[in-house]
């Protein structure tokens, strides 16, 4: 069993990504991989560095030493949103997720099966949220009906247009979704709590993430202030304002 390959894979890193951290080419990863031709002595020193494991590793194993190594623990680590694995415990101040070598992949299948369980999930209550319960077949009510789901379907394709921008800045766009990511939430957080929706304590107890950890994260002075700008479009002006124009849609 080839090292390099079997710990890249475990890694969760394709080939292009180990190569530009090693400042090779793919096609030297796949030769390494292959056997066809040996790690140059810095190499190795690169990869023993990236993967906190000695050298002795990155070469052929036989079945002894590859029983061994899928017993060494692996932790995960984020480059951007990026999620990969080394024997290196966690630092990031992440949430920690360690696991045995040889129990990654089934470690990472179940996660998968159960994000696309969460994906099946939100496709359905993004049909709730497109979804109009007309009560006629009025133009007027057809109309609202096509609003509705036009808006919604704005909203939605507007969010993924932007974060595909991010994604297209350069070298930088890899550290800058995530940033964004958390502009956009603390924008929706303040739209609910502005809204009498929820509370700061709900919100925070239930995406807990969002607001601990060192480095990026929803900043609560910024998130308050959201509230009160947008708070203001919540008046008893604004309230009566929409029944009296529910009141008028009813009539027609």
């Amino acid at each position: 069993m080839n090292g390099i390959k079997y710990i890249r894979e475990k890694s969760n890193l394709s080939q292009n990504a180990l190569a530009e951290r090693m400042g090779v080419k793919r096609q030297t990863v796949t030769l390494w991989e292959k056997g066809i031709r040996k790690p140059a002595q810095k190499h190795l020193q690169q990869l023993s560095a990236f993967y906190g494991i000695e050298n002795e590793w990155f070469g052929e194993l036989s079945e002894e030493k590859a029983a061994l190594l899928k017993e060494k623990w692996m932790y995960r680590h984020f480059d951007g949103d990026k999620e990969y694995y080394t024997f290196i415990p966690e630092v990031d101040g992440w949430n920690e997720i360690s696991v045995r070598c040889g129990e990654l992949k089934t470690m990472l299948d179940d996660r998968y099966a159960e994000t696309l369980k969460k994906k099946k999930e939100f496709i359905k209550r993004v049909e709730q949220y497109l979804k109009y319960e007309a009560k006629s077949k009025d133009p007027a009510y057809l109309c609202d009906k096509i609003m509705t789901a036009e808006r919604g379907i704005r909203d939605i394709d507007l969010f993924l247009s932007l974060m595909g921008l991010v994604q297209k800045v350069g070298e930088e766009g890899t550290y800058l979704k995530v940033p964004f990511r958390y502009e956009i939430k603390a924008a929706l957080y303040a739209v609910m709590m502005a809204s009498g929706k929820c509370s700061i304590d709900e919100i925070k107890k239930e995406h807990e993430s969002d607001f601990a950890g060192e480095g990026c994260r929803i900043d609560e002075a910024y998130l308050e202030e959201l509230v009160t700008i947008m708070g203001r479009h919540w008046s008893s002006e604004r309230d009566g304002w929409i029944q009296s124009h529910m009141a008028m849609k009813r009539q027609i």
